[in-house]
């Protein structure tokens, strides 16, 4: 308030200067006002600001999703489509904890070699998800191979002795069987070889 009075009185030689003055005067408090006003930036604004070398980078959600997918490939497979649901019946009674919808998904002497006290205490604490299909190949015997990739979840204490970790990065091949004798036409799927199945921590 009180700058325009003083600019009213001083003498005209001098009137420059006191122009000059308050245009320096003005823009420092400008400056001031927008330092004033920089904490009102939005907090992501804020954090670009800053260094983040020290923030964490976010992890995509483990296991991932339940549902099977196939890569282009296999998708054009006569079989596909019965291949994908065989395989989605499987990982959902295993994440399910379902032994009766998990038995209807394999061979018979699967089933009986494992038993259903066996599958629970196996699977009692396993979540299955990113579950890819990447190859379909001819089977020795008869049947193909279905290489799958997907990721687990589970107690340490129940992942594999040798590996025990809370997530696992799985590579099986799964037999692909059928149609079997008084089956109809449905497939189902045999135990895979553990020698040729890859894992590892996540």
């Amino acid at each position: 308030m009180m700058a325009p009075v003083a600019l009213h009185v001083v003498r005209r030689s001098w009137a420059p200067l006191v122009v000059l003055t308050l245009v320096l005067a003005s823009a420092v408090g400008a400056g001031l006002l927008l330092r004033g006003r920089q904490p009102l930036l939005p907090v992501a604004g804020a954090a670009r600001l800053g260094s983040t070398s020290n923030r964490a980078t976010p992890r995509p959600s483990e296991p991932g999703p339940a549902t099977v997918v196939l890569v282009e490939d296999v998708a054009l497979h006569p079989d596909a489509d019965r291949i994908r649901k065989l395989l989605q019946q499987y990982f959902d009674a295993i994440n399910t904890g379902d032994y009766p919808l998990w038995r209807r998904s394999v061979i018979p002497q699967w089933a009986r070699d494992l038993g259903e006290r066996a599958w629970h205490g196996q699977y009692r604490s396993t979540l299955d998800g990113s579950i890819v299909v990447h190859r379909l190949e001819p089977r020795a015997g008869g049947g193909l191979l279905a290489l799958t990739s997907f990721t687990s979840l589970q107690n340490p204490a129940d992942a594999p002795p040798e590996l025990p970790v809370r997530c696992l990065r799985w590579w099986v091949s799964y037999p692909v069987i059928g149609p079997l004798i008084d089956q109809g036409d449905q497939l189902r799927l045999g135990p895979s070889s553990t020698n040729v199945n890859l894992r590892a921590a996540c």
